[in-house]
């Protein structure tokens, strides 16, 4: 069987303890799940304790299938700046059965000049036959899933919250819709301060007392390429057709169709949450996806908006 190993990391603002009796209380894994956001309604159950070994974490539910997770080995850190590390035994029941090993390691490092920690979140596993065909695939999306989650695991242990709430709104059709605005092209890990910064440059041209000029929105292109976590996108406003073209901009088109609509709520740097949430459950509805990729329309001004109440709207094509 095609053996596979996946692993992902990210920075914390906080000693080795705290980010160690975070992620093995199984309690928490509710709050920054990287799959649970597009299945609420799915049935979790958690141990009596939640946080020694032997505890166990339990999910079933449309979207995310059935599975459960139970500690194998705990190992403390001996002092707030010390190693530390979460090992797992993770059942699949559904879609398909399986069984890998997940281990979380933790050491400390220099966070802005500060001491911090770094988690490493690995699986290690083996496909069956039948999917060899999934394994680079999987170690693609999976690989994904892990950064969000241990994203959102980073704003719960520094903050004590996850900004991010997703809405299924269902699958609408939109009339062709034109984006003015600039085209740019970055790797996934810079996406937010790239578009940020080439929504920066479209904003002298904004005018907001133009009937033709709608909200700030972004396209992506057919051209990006996740495996390579590479970004081709426009990023600008939306406009009605006709409306002038701004020196040192482009006009790009979002062709009409059908779209599977999901609301994100709050932090821009979770909106990862919808576009994975979204195919996901158009994977479960048995729905197809369009080659063209889809957008993301801001409803609302960062400026004068709570991160926490930020409102995103993205269109996943379909055909």
């Amino acid at each position: 069987m095609p053996a596979f190993h996946i692993q992902r990391s990210q920075t914390i603002d906080a000693d080795t303890r705290d980010v160690y009796d975070a992620v093995r209380d199984y309690a928490t894994w509710t709050r920054w799940s990287p799959w649970l956001q597009v299945d609420p309604d799915a049935e979790v159950t958690v141990s009596d304790p939640s946080n020694e070994l032997g505890a166990t974490y339990h999910w079933k539910g449309e979207l995310v299938g059935e599975g459960s997770m139970t500690h194998r080995q705990l190992q403390p850190p001996k002092s707030l700046s010390a190693n530390a590390s979460v090992q797992a035994d993770l059942a699949f029941v559904k879609p398909f059965k399986s069984q890998s090993k997940v281990e979380f390691e933790i050491e400390p490092v220099m966070t802005d000049g500060r001491p911090g920690s770094k988690i490493t979140w690995h699986m290690r596993g083996k496909l069956p036959w039948f999917l060899f065909w999934m394994r680079s695939m999987m170690e693609t999306f999976v690989g994904m899933d892990y950064e969000r989650g241990l994203l959102m695991f980073k704003q719960f242990v520094e903050t004590g919250e996850v900004l991010s709430k997703l809405e299924i709104k269902g699958v609408v059709s939109e009339p062709d819709r034109m984006i003015v605005g600039q085209r740019g092209g970055c790797t996934m890990d810079d996406i937010g301060c790239h578009m940020a910064a080439t929504l920066e440059r479209v904003k002298p041209h904004y005018n907001a007392d133009d009937e033709r000029v709608h909200e700030w929105a972004s396209l992506y292109h057919t051209t990006s390429d996740l495996r390579k976590r590479w970004f081709d996108y426009t990023a600008g406003y939306l406009a009605d057709a006709g409306t002038p073209v701004p020196d040192g901009c482009v006009a790009d088109t979002v062709p009409a169709g059908k779209f599977l609509l999901v609301r994100h709520i709050g932090d821009y740097a979770h909106l990862g949450n919808a576009w994975s949430g979204g195919i996901q459950y158009i994977r479960y509805k048995k729905l197809k996806m369009a080659k063209a990729i889809g957008c993301e329309v801001y409803r609302n001004d960062p400026e004068t908006t709570e991160t926490k109440d930020l409102i995103t709207d993205v269109y996943i094509a379909l055909k």
